[in-house]
């Protein structure tokens, strides 16, 4: 049975925002949920009304029959202002226990996964020594996969892990994001892969997006009427076609990703507050807005942070999912559900094999 390994102590709203999201995805899972962190500070918060629920698991009730509760003891915290030392410094830190425990499960081939809204660095290296990488891959990366017009969505990739990038790294990018997207996939075609350019024609971008589009255009899995073919290269993608659905993987170093992935951020609250404004300025403006209300919601929802819950971090040895610093309980729960999916998809071993075979 799949487990899920859930750090409490990340996050800027933890271990309230963390342990409300655990009791709002617990209907909806299956196996194990293992929570991580201190229990000189957990425990104080447990025997509060509000978590009742989850210290009446933990004690073995059975108001969730599908999914067993455990509690293990982490006694350091790696703080969000720490640097990366700490993971040296702090080896009983809540982030290098849950990596442990998800490396050690995967290389007994069990299926667990590790959930943090720390330091999004301190998982990174934690989960790098402890998983260490997938055959292939020098460089992990993270990915998230962002709303468009298309219904499955496209995976940007990498959207902070790597600042700086060669060439083999967007081209092993480019293979983790095409089998991340194709997790709850619907569409029976091949996901359509292209590289983040200023442009489409292939004398735009610059020495690394035109190297890195050789190499992938090579790989085999890439390549028009393969028997392995897992994706498609379509060359250079502008970034107005992200959105537009007719690209389902979108491959960049991790400084352009990321700032990608903030300005998506801001956005959605962007958005409605200028139309907040707006119908302000007349007496039937509000009216306007009031009907449009719920398409300004959807919109608000579907950019969203808190709708993806957290993103796996590809290349590594095991499942790691890194969530938003700032993390909610509706995003702690998408968090714990989003790994669950990738679990009993068997997304990190469909990607050791596909890297396996990849040239």
């Amino acid at each position: 049975m799949p487990k899920l390994i859930l750090d409490t102590m990340g996050g800027d709203h933890a271990p309230h925002a963390v342990l409300e999201g655990a009791i709002r995805a617990l209907p909806e899972l299956e196996g194990e949920l293992v929570l991580i962190g201190d229990t000189e500070i957990l425990k104080p918060v447990l025997a509060k009304r509000r978590y009742r629920a989850l210290a009446e698991a933990l004690a073995g009730s059975s108001r969730w029959p599908r999914c067993k509760l455990s509690l293990i003891h982490a006694s350091q915290t790696i703080e969000m202002d720490d640097s990366i030392r700490a993971i040296r410094k702090k080896p009983n830190a809540s982030i290098n226990v849950g990596c442990d425990l998800a490396s050690r499960a995967y290389k007994e081939s069990a299926a667990a996964a590790f959930v943090s809204a720390g330091h999004s660095g301190a998982i990174m290296t934690a989960a790098l020594l402890t998983m260490g990488r997938l055959a292939r891959v020098e460089r992990p990366a993270i990915a998230v996969k962002l709303p468009t017009l298309s219904p499955d969505g496209c995976v940007l990739i990498d959207v902070g892990a790597n600042v700086d990038c060669k060439p083999e790294h967007l081209r092993d990018f480019a293979l983790m994001g095409t089998l991340f997207s194709q997790v709850e996939r619907s569409s029976p075609h091949l996901p359509r892969v292209g590289i983040l350019s200023n442009g489409e024609e292939r004398k735009k971008g610059n020495e690394l997006t035109r190297a890195s589009a050789t190499l992938i255009e090579n790989v085999s899995v890439f390549k028009t009427g393969s028997s392995n073919a897992i994706g498609e290269f379509i060359g250079y993608v502008e970034g107005k076609e992200i959105f537009k659905g007719a690209v389902d993987v979108v491959v960049t170093d991790g400084f352009v990703g990321n700032v990608v992935l903030k300005s998506i951020e801001g956005l959605g609250s962007a958005v409605m507050t200028v139309a907040r404004k707006d119908a302000r300025r007349s007496i039937f403006a509000p009216l306007g807005f009031l009907l449009a209300a719920s398409v300004f919601r959807r919109l608000k929802r579907k950019l969203d942070y808190a709708e993806y819950g957290a993103a796996p971090l590809l290349g590594v040895a095991g499942y790691a999912f890194i969530c938003h610093g700032r993390s909610n309980p509706k995003a702690i729960k998408n968090a714990l559900l989003r790994a669950q999916t990738a679990l009993r998809g068997q997304l990190i071993e469909r990607l050791e094999a596909a890297l396996e075979h990849a040239t």
